[in-house]
């Protein structure tokens, strides 16, 4: 910690490294600079990396199913939207195809993070500026916007994903290590990528395949037992494959026939038998075949089952919209999960490999500062993207995230226990500055987030939503905004400070008042070097918005 009779600084929960010293009189931006760029130059942990890609990921994908007034096929080419429409099964298939490299060939990733890291914050810089570009175009396009416009966005997209992707390779290794690796196994990562990336064209060769009456007939009988299972009674009419009320209908053709999920389980099985076939007994572990399409199957008939069910109750944009959008592909990564576990913990299909004699057992995933810091912004995040595919007012779910974020906080909290600090009398000043700028700035009327809520789930409501935000969600969004992201980006502060306001802003609907409050939070965190500063004025603002819009009622204000 800083204190006005010591020129050093320790970073709390980063290891043993010792914090260089600086001059008692240096200036501010030194004496910062020296605590938070201490310590030998390391790559984030790769469970690092995934948490931040993730949570980018969920950023991006909460950013624009809310308020985003754009129809791909109407205003963009047919090329674009084709691909742009098809871009979660590839980055499945991608995703999985280099994670199981990974495992694989873990010489190989060890060889490519012992090259260290690209300068410290330049990688992340890199990757920020990226995920800026991506969301550029929610502040300005629209329907109603002309070619050049959606032009611009298409470019702004495209080269946004590119930077992004390029700025998390080199988080984790330099350009020399990158094209070391590519020198060995360039033919094995191109073949596993391709595979993965064209995992929906598989799918399409393959869907003559699935148009036999038999499967078809097979998926929709089962739907419809599984309905009367549960008490519900449709009507169901085999010869058009048609099922519902007079209210809700939906048919099951070729398409509902699960052949997407179960192409991918095929590949991804196939490429974890091919990388692991050295540590698999064969021919037992091509159970995984019929074990996976089963499942997925079975999946795939309970998908169709809750959309209908989704539906019936009452709630038809939901079925179609939010929940026919995320649930097979969250069904698919948990299948591919436990397919793994299984082969992994199976005797019968593995063979236990030998331990490597005087390796050093990595150190627990939560004891990791990084991840300690990002784990639960991807809770926060990912909570939202849930609240959003299971309900048409995710806001009446805001109990559940409430207590998903503080279960992610409380993992951490021995990891993150060295960052408390008694925070500076000025922080509290400064978020009370913030609320009142928040509060004057904000709109006179609004749809209220609680709707219709009444009696006690009104009252949990509130309650949850004071408690988590002005106990909760500052700590959470300090954690990244103001700790983790200034600590990469330790050498340039006035970057590292730019990019913090810029991602904290993206966060909110009122962007610009959210850039000045980071800005305010960012100059805290800079003059003590202690994020619990930060921490502090943010639950000050939000503890007073919350107050604020309990006594008078004008909840909109949130």
């Amino acid at each position: 910690c800083c204190s006005s009779g010591s020129a050093a600084v320790t970073a709390p929960g980063d290891g043993p490294d010792k914090a260089p010293t600086a001059p008692r009189g240096a200036p501010p931006v030194r004496r910062l600079t020296a605590a938070l760029a201490h310590g030998p130059r390391r790559a984030p942990a790769p469970a690092a990396l995934g948490l931040l890609l993730a949570a980018e990921l969920l950023v991006i994908s909460v950013a624009y199913q809310h308020g985003f007034p754009f129809t791909c096929r109407e205003q963009a080419p047919s090329w674009f939207c084709a691909f742009a429409g098809r871009l979660v099964p590839r980055a499945i298939g991608a995703l999985a195809a280099l994670g199981l490299f990974a495992l694989a060939r873990r010489d190989a990733l060890g060889a490519l993070m012992a090259r260290g890291a690209s300068p410290r914050g330049r990688a992340l810089a890199v990757n920020l500026a990226g995920l800026a570009l991506v969301l550029a175009p929610w502040a300005f396009l629209s329907d109603a916007a002309g070619p050049r416009i959606t032009a611009l966005a298409l470019l702004s997209w495209c080269s946004g994903g590119v930077l992004s992707t390029l700025g998390l390779a080199l988080q984790l290794a330099p350009r020399a290590a990158w094209a070391a690796l590519l020198r060995q196994h360039a033919g094995s990562l191109a073949a596993l990528l391709a595979l993965g990336l064209a995992a929906p064209e598989l799918a399409d060769l393959l869907q003559p395949l699935w148009r036999i009456e038999a499967v078809t007939g097979a998926t929709f009988a089962a739907v419809v037992r599984t309905l009367g299972v549960f008490g519900y009674e449709v009507l169901a009419e085999p010869a058009e494959k048609l099922i519902g009320t007079p209210g809700f209908v939906i048919a099951v053709g070729p398409q509902c026939a699960g052949v997407e999920g179960i192409v991918l389980v095929a590949l991804f099985v196939t490429l974890f038998l091919l990388l692991f076939r050295r540590e698999l007994r064969f021919p037992h572990v091509l159970a995984l075949y019929p074990l996976g399409f089963a499942l997925s199957w079975g999946l795939n008939v309970l998908r169709i089952a809750a959309l209908l069910a989704i539906g019936l109750e009452g709630h038809p944009e939901l079925a179609v919209g939010g929940f026919h959008s995320h649930a097979g592909w969250v069904a698919f990564t948990g299948l591919a999960l436990l397919l793994i576990v299984v082969a992994r913990h199976l005797p019968v299909l593995h063979r236990p490999a030998r331990p490597s004699p005087g390796a050093a057992r990595p150190p627990p995933l939560l004891a990791d500062p990084q991840v300690a810091r990002l784990l639960p912004f991807a809770v926060m995040m990912g909570s939202a993207l849930v609240a959003s595919t299971l309900s048409q007012t995710p806001a009446h779910l805001y109990p559940w995230r409430a207590l998903a974020m503080a279960a992610a906080l409380a993992l951490v909290l021995p990891t993150l226990r060295g960052l408390i600090r008694r925070p500076d009398p000025r922080a509290l000043a400064v978020g009370g500055v913030i609320a009142a700028l928040w509060i004057t700035t904000g709109p006179e009327a609004g749809e209220p987030p609680q709707g219709t809520l009444a009696g006690a789930a009104l009252a949990l409501w509130i309650g949850s939503r004071l408690l988590g935000s002005t106990l909760l969600v500052p700590v959470i969004e300090e954690l990244v905004f103001r700790d983790y992201l200034l600590r990469r980006l330790a050498p340039r502060p006035v970057l590292a400070a730019a990019l913090s306001c810029l991602a904290f802003a993206a966060l909110h609907e009122r962007w610009l008042v959210a850039g000045l409050a980071g800005l305010a939070l960012c100059l805290l965190r800079h003059r003590r070097g202690e994020v619990s500063d930060a921490i502090a004025a943010h639950m000050v603002a939000n503890g007073c918005i919350g107050l604020w819009a309990w006594t008078t009622g004008a909840w909109h204000i949130l």
